[in-house]
């Protein structure tokens, strides 16, 4: 990568720092940038990262509400036992306090992983932009090469265009000024006969 690459990723990095970043892959301008089945594979890799995490998180959310709902119905169930003294009440009752820790301890793994996410999310998202703003900052200096080279082409051609507009203005008025020497010299009738033959030189075209 060139210095200049180098200098203006760090400058990207200096600029993120305690801002919310959208995150790329919902966003429909990303996708314009980097269609599908036209992404660099790093791009891509970086990409479904941010989505499985994503995913993850959509799941965990769902999980922790189902959890939470089962531990409710375990601790009314437990509640409403508890005046039951018989062995059969008391193995109920040892079953669902062993489910209520098993929820519990669910509870806690999950929604410390929910409480994670979202930092390995910005993380995942910033490393997606790094490496997307390094091929976005290629193409434009690619396209500014080539804009150029085009501009200075076609710079090139008009001035041979202008030189070429010159010398047939030129011409013109070498020709005008000649035929109507010859007018002058050999008459209307012989000018007749010499637009005739030119005329017909040119297939009767006007």
């Amino acid at each position: 990568m060139k210095r200049q690459q180098k200098d203006f990723l760090s400058e990207i990095k200096k600029a993120l720092r305690g801002k919310q970043v959208p995150v790329l892959v919902l966003d429909s301008r990303w996708h314009k940038l980097f269609p599908p089945g036209n992404k660099p594979s790093d791009v891509q890799e970086l990409e479904d990262e941010v989505n499985e995490l994503l995913r993850r998180q959509g799941k965990l959310v769902n999980e922790l509400k189902d959890l939470k709902k089962t531990k409710k119905k375990l601790m009314e169930g437990i509640v409403a036992g508890m005046g039951g003294s018989s062995e059969r009440d008391d193995k109920k009752k040892e079953n669902q306090q062993r489910l209520l820790l098993e929820i519990k301890e669910r509870i806690q793994e999950e929604s410390d992983e929910l409480v994670e996410l979202p930092r390995q999310i910005k993380e995942a998202n910033e490393a997606l932009l790094m490496v997307g703003s390094r091929y976005c900052f290629e193409r434009l200096e690619s396209g500014d090469r080539e804009l150029k080279e085009l501009t200075g082409e076609i710079n090139e051609m008009r001035a041979v265009l202008k030189e070429k507009v010159g010398d047939k203005a030129d011409l013109e008025d070498s020709l005008e000024s000649a035929y109507s020497l010859m007018h002058g010299l050999f008459g209307h009738d012989v000018m007749n006969l010499f637009d005739r033959g030119i005329h017909a030189s040119q297939g009767g075209k006007k």
